[in-house]
């Protein structure tokens, strides 16, 4: 008897960049390829968490198309000295907006919540979820699942989503926690210890395994309020180190996973796609949030998806296994 498939999708981390995950998943959806499994960092935590609160596809599209940075922290210049300043903060940004749009609490987003913690941590969630964090404390990559006794609280996904330095550590039970890609931002592995049979990895920026069509990276307009631009201009200088950094963690991850499954490691594992954009994506996009990059960042995902990705929906018995194809 024919073992059914175990699918499993590893959405990275990237802020704004985000929206890319929409257009592979549109893919997905097109092709039949429907995963078991999600894990995420950071904003791939969002979406994941968003899918596993029974959000369609269509439903997230659309509330990608209205998010705004506003949506994600706050944009007002006072808001930013007064945190810094007067309450000592460490950080550049204060995230308070991010749960208020997460869990459809603003003026905005009432009635379109992104997060429903009652149906992601239920016996009815359409699939199993796994994000990251941070432990500051423990200095330590820590999980949680949708399928154990604490969940996934709507907490964990601000946790999550919290980039050092640019956003405010999230407390949970005393505890301060960051950003999970700090230390993993694409947690292939977790898949692969799940027991996954087929895996699709979506990136945020080139693979190294692959020619890419240019390495220069447009830049972004600047923010209209010059004091909120000083930040964003720092940023911008150092996001491709930053991408260089986290993509060379992961190549050499990959590198390492694919001698261990080459010498007989993970054998269920049957095929393994990874879909990454094909030049650097546009610097700035990992914090700014605006409707016409996330139209673009949609297409090229599913552009790149529909190029990179063969052999989805067939069974284990069916292909070969594969790496990075």
């Amino acid at each position: 008897m024919q073992q059914k498939p175990k699918r499993a999708l590893v959405l990275s981390g990237g802020g704004g960049r985000g929206a890319y995950h929409l257009g592979v998943l549109t893919h997905l959806e097109h092709v039949g390829w429907r995963p078991d499994i999600l894990v995420g960092t950071s904003v791939g935590a969002l979406n994941s968490a968003a899918l596993g609160s029974g959000l369609p596809l269509s439903g997230l599209r659309e509330r990608w198309l209205d998010l705004e940075t506003g949506d994600i922290q706050k944009m007002r210049a006072d808001d930013v000295f007064i945190d810094n300043l007067l309450r000592g903060g460490k950080h550049v940004f204060d995230t308070t907006p991010f749960l208020e749009t997460a869990l459809g609490r603003s003026r905005k987003w009432t009635g379109r919540p992104w997060l429903l913690p009652e149906i992601l941590n239920g016996p009815n969630a359409p699939y199993e979820v796994w994000i990251t964090a941070v432990d500051l404390e423990e200095r330590q990559l820590v999980y949680y699942n949708n399928r154990d006794k604490r969940g996934i609280p709507p907490e964990a996904v601000r946790a999550s989503f919290s980039i050092p330095l640019w956003y405010e550590p999230t407390i949970i039970k005393r505890r301060p926690y960051v950003d999970g890609g700090t230390l993993v931002n694409t947690p292939f592995r977790k898949a692969v210890e799940l027991g996954a049979t087929e895996l699709v990895v979506v990136l945020l920026a080139p693979w190294l395994g692959r020619p890419v069509r240019t390495w220069k990276a447009a830049r972004l307009p600047w923010i209209d309020d010059e004091l909120l631009a000083i930040p964003q201009r720092l940023w911008t200088s150092f996001e491709p180190a930053l991408d260089m950094m986290l993509t060379e963690i992961t190549w050499r991850d990959y590198l390492l996973f694919e001698r261990e499954w080459q010498s007989g490691e993970h054998p269920q594992l049957q095929t393994f796609h990874i879909v990454a954009p094909e030049a650097p994506l546009p610097v700035g996009l990992m914090t700014t949030y605006r409707r016409e990059n996330h139209v673009r960042l949609m297409r090229q995902g599913e552009r790149d998806a529909g190029a990179q990705i063969k052999n989805l929906g067939l069974t284990s018995d069916s292909v070969a296994p594969q790496l990075g194809s």
